[in-house]
């Protein structure tokens, strides 16, 4: 008789253990997969962050290679002219930096005409059509659904889905969309229509 109490008290302690041992895996394993979520919602961000900040850093560096001056126009001596004329092209190029500004707000003036045309034309920004989805669609929507979904209807464009990344971050930083992160994944979502009219920008950028 004693010997079975004992098996049974036995039994009862490592019931009890294993029940505790149990209770602290699954609070730590619940423990460590919020931390995963945290950091992947974390990574994402980031990653996110860095093709916006990658096509911001292109955009810039096209803009400034278009500014630059052409040095072929004024290398070049004319017939008959003497050696000491010869730095006369350097010291005229300083207050032509002016007319090489004027020239870059005058390929920007084209520029947006040229997107203008587009508009009247029939040709939607990805700007606008990324803002139509979201609106269509009225729940969140993932980068990579939204690109599928243009694909889809659009087959004749080519639409990157880092460029719809990158072009939905910056309608969230003009207010023209929301971004929510669920888990591991990044959603966004149509902004108010007053919110999106006040912030409306024509020089959204179309999908090459």
């Amino acid at each position: 008789m004693a010997t079975s109490a004992d098996n049974t008290s036995l039994k009862t302690q490592y019931t009890a253990q294993i029940t505790a041992d149990l209770e602290r895996n699954a609070a730590e394993h619940e423990r460590l997969s919020a931390d995963i979520a945290t950091m992947q919602g974390q990574l994402s961000a980031l990653e996110n962050n860095r093709a916006l900040l990658l096509s911001m850093r292109q955009t810039l560096d096209t803009e400034a290679t278009g500014d630059a001056p052409d040095d072929t126009g004024v290398s070049g001596l004319q017939n008959g002219s003497s050696p000491t004329r010869k730095s006369a092209p350097l010291s005229a190029r300083k207050p032509k930096k002016k007319p090489d500004t004027t020239s870059g707000k005058r390929k920007e003036a084209e520029s947006g005409r040229s997107r203008t045309k587009r508009a009247r034309e029939g040709v939607p920004t990805l700007g606008d059509l990324l803002r139509d989805d979201l609106t269509q669609h009225g729940e969140p929507r993932s980068a990579a659904e939204i690109t599928a979904a243009l694909t889809q209807v659009l087959p004749d464009r080519e639409i990157k889905a880092t460029v719809v990344r990158s072009t939905l971050e910056s309608l969230v930083a003009k207010g023209q969309a929301h971004r929510t992160k669920q888990q591991r994944s990044v959603y966004y979502s149509a902004a108010a229509p007053e919110a999106a009219a006040g912030t409306a920008d024509p020089s959204d950028a179309t999908a090459s």
